[in-house]
């Protein structure tokens, strides 16, 4: 869950931040001007979000007739097509599902909402604390709101209270979330207004109905709010309703109730729960956080100033359970999202950490979260020594994490954590074992991303645009991944792709009180070296064998066997002869090459060590069909007649002919006919020969007259002949 926020960050300037709350297909209804009720869904954030069928076509009210059509696209706006939803297949029209105004406009909307929004109204000389900002006892204040034409809540008082304070093991509420996840230093308590007793809620009933708080509609809403949601009425309406809700339950709050922890002079947190269920293209009606800090609503409670607060729409609430509520509250400790907000390239950090994905029960932030702004973790303690290592998981209050720094980058750096799914509040995770992340410490959080703050490695996730499986980013010898570096799957890169030179290897098994693992700075940029990346082998006699062309292979801070594999078309006419060979070092290896045709080959070998980019060498040979003149020809193969018409006879005398090619002066291999009629066939195929008790007959009567060569390969020998065609 994600929303907007404003709050103290140790690290930076005391201001405003931005966070936002992002919802996908969340189911809704809406009314036709007839009555008809259209099941769809909503998808968006509480600055812009659309409303779409369940095949993701996108759907608008038109705004002359108030009719519920599907949209289309034009000049970056969503405008009616004039189909009502269902009265046709959209797709028949020409509609893609999902459409929508870019995410360049999107994010214009989100920045024009907070253009006017002031910085926060601190007390004179208040300073933020340096160390543990966010321990003590939170205050938290929650007020029901109904509109003027709703009846009352349903008997669920228990059942908000009990979301937000039940303090008992295994039960997912606010409290016990946040006591579990300081070492309880932090306690959330809270306290409902109006005050009610058991399940029955007695809520603030506003003096307007629900539809005042929605857009404007000529036909469907003419009492709704105009200029849109970054307009002046709709943040006049809401902050008018809030100030009337805080008015009318302030004296029921207890004056000696602290309502400001860290003392800066405003309430630390309000969360309004509204009756009903949220609401169709209104941001208004859509969970959100935000400040009340127009200057005709500002209100105070015991001379504390209002300001943030955390709008829940009551529906919304019951669905997503405690896990909204302490991603709200995390956002008010200083939590920022790690989601982004616009580039959806790839997911950072996935369900991993509560400020990203919500689970239920809520899952723990990162170690690296609850040290930089929840303050509960006062560091991280740093690698420097090659040897192992263990971690307890990331909920225990010690030994928790480790950091590891980039030895390529000044600005980056990687953060190793267990978690594991026998602890309660964990158990949403899809597994158990060691997270391995890395930290750009010159982001803050990950809604503009990329660059992000927090980017948590996963298989197949190569570079910084390849999402790969997030939900396996967990490490372990359970699960078949124990090491990690820089050719390792996933890959140690940086935020700008780069090797982030860093070796991590022996991760142990997950799922008991502790998890190991070892840390080899020698290894951390492990690497082969090759004498040359390429041999050629130039028009080498087929069937002779070259003379040895030679290999050095050295490796540096290489941890496993260097290894190598022959691949590609014809390898196997290269061979390897090992010479000094170690495959823990390297050393030489000659390579030779024995064609049996007069083709090109060009295969290759690969070098590689687990932990070291692959290497690899190129071989290009040449297999030669006219390289043997004739003087080293044997005498006991006679072709005749020569020059020949035609009819070409080969006599092998004592030896055995095994295979004939004829080639042209450019080398080019030339086709051979049967001397008597039939199929063509080729050289390297005896098929078509006619044969003779001592050698064969050819007929080249089908060539151009001209100068060619024969080579004859016998059981003994490489025989090549010239021989003239008139």
């Amino acid at each position: 869950m994600k929303k907007l926020f404003f709050t103290i960050l140790l690290v930076c300037a005391y201001g405003l931040s931005v966070y936002a709350y992002y919802e996908n297909n969340y189911p809704i209804t809406v009314t036709q001007p007839d009555g008809t009720i259209v099941h769809c869904f909503a998808t968006g954030d509480e600055f812009y979000n659309w409303v779409h069928d369940e095949n993701g076509f996108t759907l608008i009210r038109d705004p002359q007739t108030g009719i519920v059509v599907y949209a289309k696209l034009e000049n970056d706006e969503l405008v009616s097509t004039g189909y009502q939803v269902g009265s046709i297949d959209p797709a028949t029209i020409g509609l893609q599902p999902w459409l929508n105004i870019t995410a360049e406009k999107r994010m214009q909307i989100r920045t024009d909402f907070f253009k006017n929004t002031p910085e926060k109204p601190v007390r004179e000389g208040y300073t933020p604390p340096r160390s543990g900002w966010n321990n003590g006892t939170l205050n938290n204040l929650v007020i029901y709101i109904r509109f003027s034409d709703q009846t009352e809540f349903p008997e669920k008082g228990t059942i908000y209270k009990d979301m937000h304070n039940k303090d008992q093991e295994g039960y997912p509420s606010q409290y016990g979330y946040f006591k579990a996840l300081s070492n309880e230093k932090t306690l959330i308590p809270s306290t409902f207004y109006p005050v009610s007793e058991g399940s029955v809620i007695i809520s603030y009933q506003d003096i307007y109905p629900r539809s005042y708080f929605m857009p404007y509609n000529a036909t469907t809403n003419p009492d709704g709010y105009q200029g849109g949601d970054n307009g002046s009425q709709r943040v006049e309406r809401e902050h008018q309703l809030l100030k009337r809700a805080v008015d009318a339950v302030a004296n029921e709050i207890p004056p000696d109730l602290d309502l400001d922890f860290n003392n800066d002079g405003l309430v630390d947190n309000i969360c309004f729960i509204v009756r009903g269920a949220p609401t169709a293209w209104a941001t208004l009606l859509w969970p959100h956080r935000w400040a009340l800090y127009t200057s005709s609503a500002a209100t105070y409670i015991h001379g504390k100033r209002v300001w943030d607060f955390n709008m829940q729409i009551e529906t919304h609430l019951d669905g997503s359970s405690a896990s909204v509520l302490a991603h709200e509250m995390n956002h008010t400790l200083g939590a920022p999202d790690l989601y982004r907000y616009s580039d959806n390239t790839i997911d950072p950090v996935g369900s991993w950490d509560l400020m990203c994905g919500n689970s239920n029960p809520p899952q723990s932030t990162t170690a690296y979260m609850k040290m930089k702004y929840g303050g509960w973790i006062d560091d991280i303690p740093e690698i420097t020594k090659t040897e192992s290592y263990t971690l307890k998981n990331v909920w225990s209050e010690t030994n928790n994490a480790y950091k590891i720094k980039s030895p390529n980058s000044s600005t980056e750096y990687f953060i190793i954590e267990y978690r594991d799914k026998n602890v309660y509040w964990d158990s949403g995770l899809k597994g158990s074992g060691m997270l391995i992340y890395r930290i750009n410490t010159l982001a803050q959080g990950n809604a503009g991303g990329p660059p992000d703050e927090v980017y948590i490695f996963r298989p197949g996730g190569t570079n910084t645009t390849t999402n790969g499986n997030i939900n396996s980013a967990n490490f372990s010898e359970n699960a078949g991944r124990t090491e990690f570096h820089n050719f390792s799957n996933p890959p140690c890169f940086l935020s700008n792709n780069q090797p982030g030179g860093i070796f991590i290897s022996n991760i142990g098994q997950a799922g008991g009180e502790t998890m190991s693992f070892y840390v080899n700075f020698s290894m951390a940029n492990s690497e082969l070296t090759l004498s040359t990346e390429e041999l050629v082998f130039s028009k080498i006699p087929v069937g002779t064998t070259s003379d040895p062309q030679t290999i050095t292979v050295s490796g540096s801070n290489l941890l496993h066997p260097i290894q190598y594999t022959k691949s590609g078309s014809g390898n196997e006419f290269f061979n390897i002869e090992e010479i000094d060979w170690d495959p823990s070092t390297g050393g030489t290896l000659n390579i030779t090459f024995s064609p049996e045709s007069t083709k090109i080959f060009t295969p290759k070998i690969v070098f590689s060590s687990l932990g070291a980019a692959s290497k690899t060498v190129l071989l290009k040979g040449q297999g030669s069909g006219v390289a043997i003149d004739d003087i080293s020809a044997s005498s006991s193969i006679l072709v005749y007649p020569n020059p020949t018409t035609g009819e070409l006879k080969i006599e092998n005398g004592k030896c055995k002919i095994e295979n004939v090619e004829v080639f042209d002066i450019m080398g080019r291999t030339a086709p051979l006919s049967p001397p008597k009629g039939g199929k063509q066939f080729l050289s390297n195929n005896l098929e078509g020969w006619q044969p003779k008790a001592d050698g064969v007959v050819l007929n080249i009567s089908h060539l151009p007259t001209g100068v060619y060569f024969i080579r004859i390969l016998t059981n003994n020998n490489v025989i090549a002949k010239k021989i003239i065609k008139y």
